[in-house]
């Protein structure tokens, strides 16, 4: 997705002031929102690599009306088609690998291998936004797009050599899926801190990363490097991806304490000045990387005959409600600043709130 690094720019290029390409952002989760529960559901009982293709071809439709009209209205368009996209891919994506491993006897290769694909997708965006962000400098932003939107097709055709694996295919009526798999998310207090953890703080590096190409700017990176500046973040990202597998083997609820630890470093990166404090706001991204993988992980092993996909998209619709929230106040901001400080702030505070919900003896663990 060439464009990724820079389509932030895109809107500011076509004329959108920081409030709307704040709601913008908002927008996204709407259909995630509406969208999650049932997409889960039609995953678990219907098809999970259908899913995954329907949202390959509606990603492509996105960057089609992007290309066609810049404007906010084709930019709201689009991302209602990236957010019914990202509804039908969540939970169905995870679900697929996890049980394409279980029907090998290789589900306790799930940390690693999920931690190298994230290694691997983050490696991916790390070469677009090299070469992304260049393109957009020399050819333009709606040139970029188009190839965008091809990279979607090619997806889909990728997709389309996936083997369809449910070894648990739900039968049973939609509402009594949902139920069981909500009880699964709330009956036990460590499966509900692992989901929390996924929901809040993990969270917020994808919600940062919407700003990322104007924190970028706020450090007068020219738009030919800004490619770079996201390509070197994403390869740290990578590379945290790769050490959870290592991370969690050493340390017992390490997700917490990665997710606690980031939270500074994000502060630090707006105290200490100038290019110092940039080591933090990178690493900040790393250890999120880290913790996700993690995370994902726990909640995947957790999870015994209920639907899989729907457990996933549990989780994902309370984290793009959740995102909903954070990028309307967010829009009440006038700096990128202001944003970077308060998402920090968030970050320390829930993650010490979700940590007194454990047991006192796991709290230390």
């Amino acid at each position: 997705m060439l464009i990724y690094p820079v389509y932030t720019l895109f809107f500011e290029a076509a004329g959108l002031p920081l409030h709307q390409v704040s709601l913008l952002l908002a927008l996204w989760s709407l259909p995630v929102v509406i969208l999650e529960v049932p997409s889960g559901v039609l995953a678990d009982r219907w098809s999970r690599k259908s899913m995954i293709l329907l949202s390959c071809l509606l990603k492509a439709v996105c960057f089609l009306f992007w290309a066609i009209n810049p404007s906010f209205l084709f930019f709201a368009f689009g991302f209602l088609c990236w957010g019914v996209s990202e509804a039908f891919s969540s939970g169905a994506e995870e679900a697929l690998l996890f049980e394409s491993l279980k029907s090998q006897g290789k589900e306790g290769r799930f940390e690693q291998v999920y931690g190298r694909a994230m290694a691997a997708s983050s490696g991916a965006v790390a070469l677009s936004s090299f070469s992304g962000g260049y393109l957009a400098y020399v050819l333009g932003y709606r040139v970029v797009v188009q190839f965008s939107m091809l990279c979607s097709l090619l997806a889909f055709v990728v997709a389309l050599g996936f083997r369809d694996v449910n070894l648990h295919k739900q039968n049973q009526p939609s509402f009594a899926i949902v139920e069981e798999a909500f009880k699964h998310l709330v009956k036990k207090r460590d499966v509900f801190v692992f989901a929390a953890l996924l929901v809040i703080p993990i969270s917020l590096a994808d919600m940062l990363d919407e700003y990322d190409a104007l924190v970028a700017v706020s450090y007068q990176v020219p738009l030919a490097f800004v490619g770079i500046w996201v390509g070197g973040r994403y390869l740290l990202q990578a590379f945290g991806a790769v050490l959870a597998e290592q991370v969690s083997s050493r340390i017992l609820n390490a997700g917490r304490a990665i997710c606690l630890v980031a939270g500074f470093f994000l502060l630090a990166s707006k105290i200490i000045p100038s290019v110092a404090g940039l080591v933090f706001y990178f690493l900040f991204y790393l250890l999120l990387s880290a913790a996700s993988v993690i995370q994902e992980n726990r909640i995947q092993l957790s999870i015994e005959e209920q639907g899989r996909a729907t457990v996933q998209s549990l989780i994902s619709l309370a984290t793009n409600l959740h995102a909903l929230l954070v990028f309307s106040a967010l829009a009440m901001l006038a700096s990128v600043s202001a944003v970077v400080v308060s998402l920090a702030v968030y970050c320390i505070v829930s993650c010490v709130v979700i940590g007194w919900l454990l047991p006192g003896k796991q709290r230390l663990r």
